[in-house]
Protein backbone atom coordinates (compact mmCIF):
# COMPACT_ATOMS: atom_id res chain seq x y z
CA UNK A 1 0.00 0.00 0.00
CA UNK A 2 0.75 3.48 -0.84
CA UNK A 3 0.54 7.28 0.78
CA UNK A 4 1.13 10.20 -0.96
CA UNK A 5 1.83 13.82 -0.86
CA UNK A 6 -0.98 15.95 -2.89
CA UNK A 7 -0.68 20.04 -3.50
CA UNK A 8 -3.87 20.94 -3.58
CA UNK A 9 -5.49 17.58 -4.45
CA UNK A 10 -6.20 14.62 -1.92
CA UNK A 11 -3.13 12.34 -0.46
CA UNK A 12 -3.35 9.15 -2.64
CA UNK A 13 -2.94 5.81 -1.56
CA UNK A 14 0.28 5.33 0.23
CA UNK A 15 12.12 5.73 13.44
CA UNK A 16 6.42 4.82 18.96
CA UNK A 17 4.34 3.34 22.41
CA UNK A 18 2.14 5.27 24.34
CA UNK A 19 -0.90 4.07 27.14
CA UNK A 20 0.40 7.79 27.70
CA UNK A 21 2.09 7.29 31.32
CA UNK A 22 2.03 3.65 31.25
CA UNK A 23 3.28 2.69 28.32
CA UNK A 24 5.77 5.74 28.08
CA UNK A 25 7.41 4.57 31.00
CA UNK A 26 7.42 1.13 30.35
CA UNK A 27 9.62 2.06 26.49
CA UNK A 28 11.78 3.90 29.35
CA UNK A 29 12.18 1.37 31.49
CA UNK A 30 15.34 -0.60 31.98
CA UNK A 31 16.61 -2.16 29.30
CA UNK A 32 15.24 0.09 26.61
CA UNK A 33 16.06 -1.22 23.17
CA UNK A 34 18.16 0.61 20.90
CA UNK A 35 17.39 3.19 19.01
CA UNK A 36 15.61 3.05 15.51
CA UNK A 37 17.99 3.92 12.33
CA UNK A 38 16.66 4.51 9.09
CA UNK A 39 19.11 3.84 6.77
CA UNK A 40 18.69 5.77 3.33
CA UNK A 41 19.67 3.96 -0.34
CA UNK A 42 20.40 6.06 -3.21
CA UNK A 43 20.42 3.33 -5.44
CA UNK A 44 17.44 4.16 -7.44
CA UNK A 45 18.18 7.84 -7.68
CA UNK A 46 20.31 8.01 -10.94
CA UNK A 47 19.01 11.14 -11.85
CA UNK A 48 21.20 12.46 -8.59
CA UNK A 49 18.76 14.27 -6.87
CA UNK A 50 19.94 13.55 -3.46
CA UNK A 51 23.95 14.08 -4.85
CA UNK A 52 26.45 11.75 -3.15
CA UNK A 53 27.54 11.30 0.43
CA UNK A 54 30.65 12.96 -0.42
CA UNK A 55 28.53 15.83 -2.36
CA UNK A 56 25.19 15.96 -1.07
CA UNK A 57 22.56 18.16 -2.68
CA UNK A 58 20.08 19.98 -0.18
CA UNK A 59 17.33 17.50 -0.65
CA UNK A 60 19.42 14.39 0.86
CA UNK A 61 19.95 16.74 3.70
CA UNK A 62 16.89 17.61 4.74
CA UNK A 63 15.67 14.17 3.77
CA UNK A 64 18.17 13.03 6.80
CA UNK A 65 17.20 15.75 8.79
CA UNK A 66 13.97 14.28 8.89
CA UNK A 67 14.80 11.43 9.77
CA UNK A 68 15.61 12.44 13.10
CA UNK A 69 12.16 12.62 13.68
CA UNK A 70 12.10 9.31 14.29
CA UNK A 71 15.66 7.98 15.37
CA UNK A 72 14.32 8.55 19.12
CA UNK A 73 11.78 5.57 18.96
CA UNK A 74 12.88 2.15 20.11
CA UNK A 75 12.11 -1.16 19.24
CA UNK A 76 13.71 -4.52 19.09
CA UNK A 77 13.53 -5.16 15.33
CA UNK A 78 15.49 -8.58 14.68
CA UNK A 79 18.34 -8.13 12.06
CA UNK A 80 17.70 -9.76 8.55
CA UNK A 81 20.84 -11.55 7.67
CA UNK A 82 20.47 -14.13 4.73
CA UNK A 83 23.14 -17.64 5.81
CA UNK A 84 24.05 -20.52 3.47
CA UNK A 85 20.15 -21.64 2.71
CA UNK A 86 18.37 -18.58 3.35
CA UNK A 87 16.28 -16.95 0.65
CA UNK A 88 14.09 -13.74 0.88
CA UNK A 89 12.97 -11.51 -1.69
CA UNK A 90 11.87 -7.58 -0.82
CA UNK A 91 8.94 -6.18 -2.80
CA UNK A 92 8.99 -2.30 -3.17
CA UNK A 93 7.84 0.62 -5.66
CA UNK A 94 10.73 1.80 -7.14
CA UNK A 95 11.43 4.97 -6.65
CA UNK A 96 11.98 6.17 -9.45
CA UNK A 97 9.93 4.72 -11.73
CA UNK A 98 6.79 3.85 -9.60
CA UNK A 99 6.86 -0.21 -10.87
CA UNK A 100 7.14 -2.74 -8.19
CA UNK A 101 10.61 -3.88 -8.62
CA UNK A 102 12.44 -7.02 -6.33
CA UNK A 103 15.38 -7.26 -4.25
CA UNK A 104 16.75 -10.44 -3.32
CA UNK A 105 18.71 -11.24 -0.03
CA UNK A 106 18.55 -7.80 1.10
CA UNK A 107 20.31 -7.82 4.65
CA UNK A 108 19.30 -5.36 7.07
CA UNK A 109 21.10 -4.58 10.34
CA UNK A 110 19.34 -4.93 13.62
CA UNK A 111 17.33 -1.90 14.80
CA UNK A 112 17.53 -0.72 10.89
CA UNK A 113 14.62 -0.01 8.55
CA UNK A 114 16.05 0.58 4.97
CA UNK A 115 14.47 3.50 2.49
CA UNK A 116 15.20 3.81 -0.84
CA UNK A 117 14.80 7.01 -2.17
CA UNK A 118 14.74 9.14 -5.71
CA UNK A 119 12.73 11.58 -7.31
CA UNK A 120 10.69 12.04 -10.36
CA UNK A 121 7.76 13.72 -12.35
CA UNK A 122 4.71 12.37 -10.11
CA UNK A 123 1.58 11.91 -11.70
CA UNK A 124 -1.04 14.84 -11.46
CA UNK A 125 -0.28 17.57 -8.24
CA UNK A 126 1.59 14.68 -5.99
CA UNK A 127 4.21 15.95 -4.24
CA UNK A 128 5.71 13.18 -2.43
CA UNK A 129 4.91 9.09 -2.29
CA UNK A 130 6.16 6.94 0.41
CA UNK A 131 5.84 3.03 0.47
CA UNK A 132 5.77 0.48 3.10
CA UNK A 133 8.02 -2.45 1.47
CA UNK A 134 6.37 -6.01 1.48
CA UNK A 135 7.61 -9.58 1.10
CA UNK A 136 7.40 -11.50 -2.12
CA UNK A 137 7.70 -15.43 -3.26
CA UNK A 138 8.88 -18.34 -0.43
CA UNK A 139 11.10 -17.69 2.14
CA UNK A 140 13.77 -20.18 2.93
CA UNK A 141 15.10 -20.67 6.40
CA UNK A 142 14.21 -21.76 9.92
CA UNK A 143 11.24 -20.18 11.77
CA UNK A 144 13.68 -17.49 13.57
CA UNK A 145 14.68 -15.77 10.00
CA UNK A 146 11.26 -16.18 8.81
CA UNK A 147 9.75 -14.02 11.59
CA UNK A 148 12.51 -11.27 11.22
CA UNK A 149 11.88 -11.25 7.66
CA UNK A 150 7.67 -11.09 7.77
CA UNK A 151 7.80 -8.70 10.91
CA UNK A 152 11.40 -8.34 12.04
CA UNK A 153 10.69 -11.01 15.41
CA UNK A 154 7.96 -8.56 16.50
CA UNK A 155 4.92 -11.39 16.45
CA UNK A 156 1.51 -10.09 15.68
CA UNK A 157 1.79 -7.92 12.83
CA UNK A 158 -1.47 -6.16 13.40
CA UNK A 159 -0.05 -5.87 16.64
CA UNK A 160 3.17 -4.45 16.54
CA UNK A 161 4.67 -2.92 13.17
CA UNK A 162 7.94 -4.19 11.73
CA UNK A 163 8.63 -3.49 8.59
CA UNK A 164 12.07 -3.86 6.88
CA UNK A 165 11.98 -0.62 4.71
CA UNK A 166 10.06 0.55 2.62
CA UNK A 167 10.76 3.94 -0.61
CA UNK A 168 10.16 7.24 -0.66
CA UNK A 169 10.03 9.42 -3.98
CA UNK A 170 9.92 13.42 -4.44
CA UNK A 171 8.11 15.36 -7.22
CA UNK A 172 10.82 16.85 -9.53
CA UNK A 173 7.91 18.70 -11.87
CA UNK A 174 4.70 20.84 -12.01
CA UNK A 175 2.10 20.11 -14.18
CA UNK A 176 3.61 22.87 -16.58
CA UNK A 177 6.75 21.03 -17.07
CA UNK A 178 8.34 23.79 -15.16
CA UNK A 179 10.53 22.62 -11.82
CA UNK A 180 8.39 22.18 -8.59
CA UNK A 181 9.89 24.56 -6.30
CA UNK A 182 11.11 22.91 -2.60
CA UNK A 183 12.31 24.96 0.09
CA UNK A 184 15.43 22.36 1.63
CA UNK A 185 16.90 23.86 4.99
CA UNK A 186 14.93 23.00 7.83
CA UNK A 187 16.54 26.46 9.89
CA UNK A 188 14.28 28.74 7.84
CA UNK A 189 10.46 28.96 6.90
CA UNK A 190 9.45 28.08 3.66
CA UNK A 191 8.78 30.83 0.97
CA UNK A 192 4.99 31.76 0.31
CA UNK A 193 5.53 30.13 -3.01
CA UNK A 194 7.40 27.36 -2.10
CA UNK A 195 6.61 23.59 -0.70
CA UNK A 196 8.03 22.39 2.68
CA UNK A 197 10.45 19.43 1.98
CA UNK A 198 10.84 18.67 5.32
CA UNK A 199 7.27 18.81 6.12
CA UNK A 200 6.78 16.41 3.08
CA UNK A 201 9.68 14.22 4.58
CA UNK A 202 8.32 13.97 7.36
CA UNK A 203 5.03 12.73 6.59
CA UNK A 204 5.91 9.95 4.34
CA UNK A 205 8.46 8.70 6.51
CA UNK A 206 5.53 7.90 8.83
CA UNK A 207 3.43 6.19 5.94
CA UNK A 208 7.16 3.63 5.76
CA UNK A 209 6.96 3.25 9.44
CA UNK A 210 3.12 1.75 8.88
CA UNK A 211 0.89 4.92 9.98
CA UNK A 212 -1.97 4.51 7.20
CA UNK A 213 -0.09 1.06 5.51
CA UNK A 214 -0.01 -1.50 7.88
CA UNK A 215 -2.25 -4.07 9.32
CA UNK A 216 -1.14 -2.62 13.05
CA UNK A 217 -2.92 0.61 11.55
CA UNK A 218 -6.13 -1.25 10.55
CA UNK A 219 -6.48 -2.34 13.79
CA UNK A 220 -6.91 0.98 15.61
CA UNK A 221 -9.49 1.83 12.71
CA UNK A 222 -13.21 1.63 13.59
CA UNK A 223 -16.58 3.72 11.66
CA UNK A 224 -13.91 6.10 10.61
CA UNK A 225 -11.58 6.90 13.57
CA UNK A 226 -8.49 6.23 15.05
CA UNK A 227 -9.04 4.10 18.39
CA UNK A 228 -5.86 3.09 19.53
CA UNK A 229 -5.35 3.83 23.13
CA UNK A 230 -2.51 6.05 23.36
CA UNK A 231 -4.38 8.65 20.46
CA UNK A 232 -7.43 8.51 22.99
CA UNK A 233 -5.54 9.09 25.79
CA UNK A 234 -4.33 12.49 24.78
CA UNK A 235 -7.21 13.17 22.16
CA UNK A 236 -9.81 12.33 24.84
CA UNK A 237 -11.89 10.75 22.45
CA UNK A 238 -11.34 8.28 18.60
CA UNK A 239 -9.83 10.89 16.33
CA UNK A 240 -11.59 11.05 12.98
CA UNK A 241 -9.89 10.11 10.31
CA UNK A 242 -9.75 10.78 6.36
CA UNK A 243 -8.56 7.43 4.78
CA UNK A 244 -5.24 6.95 5.47
CA UNK A 245 -4.80 10.33 7.49
CA UNK A 246 -6.13 12.07 10.74
CA UNK A 247 -9.04 14.49 9.19
CA UNK A 248 -8.44 18.02 8.60
CA UNK A 249 -10.58 18.46 11.85
CA UNK A 250 -7.82 17.08 14.43
CA UNK A 251 -5.93 19.61 15.80
CA UNK A 252 -2.64 17.96 18.74
CA UNK A 253 -3.30 18.30 21.90
CA UNK A 254 -1.87 19.54 24.97
CA UNK A 255 -1.17 23.16 23.78
CA UNK A 256 -3.57 26.09 24.76
CA UNK A 257 -5.11 28.26 22.96
CA UNK A 258 -4.22 27.49 19.14
CA UNK A 259 -3.36 23.59 18.61
CA UNK A 260 -1.58 22.76 15.66
CA UNK A 261 -3.16 20.47 13.07
CA UNK A 262 -1.02 17.03 13.36
CA UNK A 263 1.74 16.33 10.41
CA UNK A 264 -0.55 12.96 9.55
CA UNK A 265 -3.55 15.14 8.49
CA UNK A 266 -4.95 15.43 4.81
CA UNK A 267 -3.39 18.67 4.16
CA UNK A 268 -0.10 20.96 3.28
CA UNK A 269 0.18 24.26 1.54
CA UNK A 270 3.08 26.55 0.30
CA UNK A 271 4.49 27.95 2.77
CA UNK A 272 3.84 25.67 5.12
CA UNK A 273 5.81 23.57 7.82
CA UNK A 274 3.49 21.08 9.87
CA UNK A 275 5.67 19.23 12.54
CA UNK A 276 5.26 15.99 14.40
CA UNK A 277 2.45 16.77 16.66
CA UNK A 278 2.27 14.96 19.96
CA UNK A 279 -0.91 13.18 18.27
CA UNK A 280 1.11 12.14 15.45
CA UNK A 281 3.65 10.61 17.99
CA UNK A 282 0.81 9.25 19.98
CA UNK A 283 -0.43 6.95 16.58
CA UNK A 284 3.21 5.56 15.96
CA UNK A 285 3.13 4.30 19.39
CA UNK A 286 -0.18 2.82 19.08
CA UNK A 287 1.27 0.85 15.76
CA UNK A 288 3.89 -0.58 18.71
CA UNK A 289 6.94 1.66 18.11
CA UNK A 290 8.32 2.52 21.39
CA UNK A 291 8.34 6.44 22.09
CA UNK A 292 9.78 8.48 24.48
CA UNK A 293 7.48 10.06 26.86
CA UNK A 294 8.81 13.98 25.73
CA UNK A 295 7.18 13.31 22.85
CA UNK A 296 3.89 12.89 24.08
CA UNK A 297 3.95 16.15 25.59
CA UNK A 298 4.58 19.46 24.93
CA UNK A 299 7.62 19.67 22.80
CA UNK A 300 10.64 21.51 24.27
CA UNK A 301 9.18 22.08 27.90
CA UNK A 302 12.90 20.90 29.55
CA UNK A 303 11.52 22.08 33.25
CA UNK A 304 7.65 20.50 33.19
CA UNK A 305 5.87 24.08 33.84
CA UNK A 306 3.89 23.98 30.75
CA UNK A 307 5.54 26.40 28.43
CA UNK A 308 8.17 26.85 26.38
CA UNK A 309 10.33 30.15 27.17
CA UNK A 310 13.48 31.22 27.97
CA UNK A 311 14.18 28.87 31.12
CA UNK A 312 14.06 26.02 28.86
CA UNK A 313 16.41 27.26 26.28
CA UNK A 314 18.80 27.75 29.02
CA UNK A 315 18.31 24.33 30.00
CA UNK A 316 18.92 22.34 27.31
CA UNK A 317 22.22 25.00 26.64
CA UNK A 318 23.52 24.53 29.80
CA UNK A 319 23.27 20.52 28.92
CA UNK A 320 24.63 20.05 25.38
CA UNK A 321 26.70 17.11 24.61
CA UNK A 322 25.66 15.48 27.86
CA UNK A 323 23.91 12.37 28.04
CA UNK A 324 20.46 11.84 29.37
CA UNK A 325 20.47 15.20 31.25
CA UNK A 326 17.36 17.75 30.99
CA UNK A 327 17.61 19.11 27.60
CA UNK A 328 16.77 16.02 26.07
CA UNK A 329 13.98 17.30 24.01
CA UNK A 330 13.86 14.31 21.75
CA UNK A 331 13.61 11.39 24.13
CA UNK A 332 17.33 10.23 22.33
CA UNK A 333 18.80 10.41 25.65
CA UNK A 334 21.27 12.88 24.13
CA UNK A 335 21.48 16.69 24.09
CA UNK A 336 22.29 18.02 20.85
CA UNK A 337 21.66 20.76 18.03
CA UNK A 338 18.45 18.81 17.10
CA UNK A 339 17.41 18.83 20.94
CA UNK A 340 17.38 22.65 20.30
CA UNK A 341 16.01 22.91 16.81
CA UNK A 342 12.91 21.35 18.15
CA UNK A 343 13.04 23.86 21.13
CA UNK A 344 13.04 26.83 19.19
CA UNK A 345 10.26 25.68 16.64
CA UNK A 346 7.56 25.40 19.92
CA UNK A 347 9.36 28.92 21.73
CA UNK A 348 6.38 30.51 23.50
CA UNK A 349 3.64 27.46 23.38
CA UNK A 350 1.68 26.55 26.52
CA UNK A 351 0.04 23.25 27.49
CA UNK A 352 -2.31 22.06 29.93
CA UNK A 353 -2.09 19.04 32.12
CA UNK A 354 -2.65 16.20 30.78
CA UNK A 355 -4.47 14.82 33.74
CA UNK A 356 -6.75 17.84 34.37
CA UNK A 357 -7.47 19.27 30.42
CA UNK A 358 -9.36 22.59 30.98
CA UNK A 359 -12.70 23.41 29.50
CA UNK A 360 -11.04 25.17 26.83
CA UNK A 361 -8.97 22.20 25.45
CA UNK A 362 -12.27 20.77 24.81
CA UNK A 363 -13.66 20.57 21.05
CA UNK A 364 -11.60 21.22 17.59
CA UNK A 365 -9.60 23.95 17.87
CA UNK A 366 -8.32 25.85 14.74
CA UNK A 367 -5.07 25.61 13.24
CA UNK A 368 -2.01 26.67 14.63
CA UNK A 369 -1.92 30.96 13.23
CA UNK A 370 2.08 30.33 13.96
CA UNK A 371 2.35 27.72 11.46
CA UNK A 372 4.63 29.39 9.16
CA UNK A 373 1.66 30.49 7.14
CA UNK A 374 -0.90 28.71 5.23
CA UNK A 375 -1.65 29.92 1.52
CA UNK A 376 -2.30 27.18 -0.54
CA UNK A 377 -3.38 23.87 0.91
CA UNK A 378 -2.81 20.56 -0.70
CA UNK A 379 -4.30 17.40 0.45
CA UNK A 380 -3.71 13.64 0.08
CA UNK A 381 -5.99 11.06 -1.20
CA UNK A 382 -5.63 7.24 -0.64
CA UNK A 383 -5.07 4.63 -3.46
CA UNK A 384 -4.10 0.89 -2.83
CA UNK A 385 -2.42 -0.71 -5.07
CA UNK A 386 -1.56 -4.58 -4.82
CA UNK A 387 1.93 -5.19 -2.18
CA UNK A 388 2.49 -1.34 -1.73
CA UNK A 389 1.05 1.36 0.35
CA UNK A 390 1.92 4.35 -1.57
CA UNK A 391 1.15 7.74 -0.28
CA UNK A 392 1.20 11.07 -2.62
CA UNK A 393 1.76 14.47 -1.85
CA UNK A 394 -0.66 16.78 -4.27
CA UNK A 395 -1.55 21.01 -4.85
CA UNK A 396 -5.08 22.61 -3.93
CA UNK A 397 -6.59 23.35 -7.30
CA UNK A 398 -5.91 27.10 -5.95
CA UNK A 399 -2.18 26.59 -6.06
CA UNK A 400 -1.85 23.84 -9.06
CA UNK A 401 -0.06 23.66 -11.35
Amino acid sequence: MMVALLLRSRWRGTTWRLAMAACAAAALGGGRAAALTLQFDYRYDAAGFFGTAAAPTPARTALEFAARTFTSFSDDLAAIQPLAGNFWQALLLDPATGADATLANLAIPAGTVQIFAAARDLPGSQLAQGSIGRVTGAISGGSAFTNAVLNRGQGDVSLDVGPWGGSIAFDVARDDGTTRQWHFDPNSPPAAEAYDFYTAAVHELAHVLGFGTSSAFLKDVAGGQFIGPAVQQLYQNPAPLAGQHFSATVSSPPFLGVQPRPSLGPFIGRGERKLFTPLDYAAMADLGWSVPSQSLGLPGDVDADYDVDGADFMLWQQSVGAFGAPGDVNGDRTVDAYDGWVLQQYLGSRAYNLEAPPSEAAGVPEPAARMLGVLALAALTAARRPAALRGVAAASPAAAP
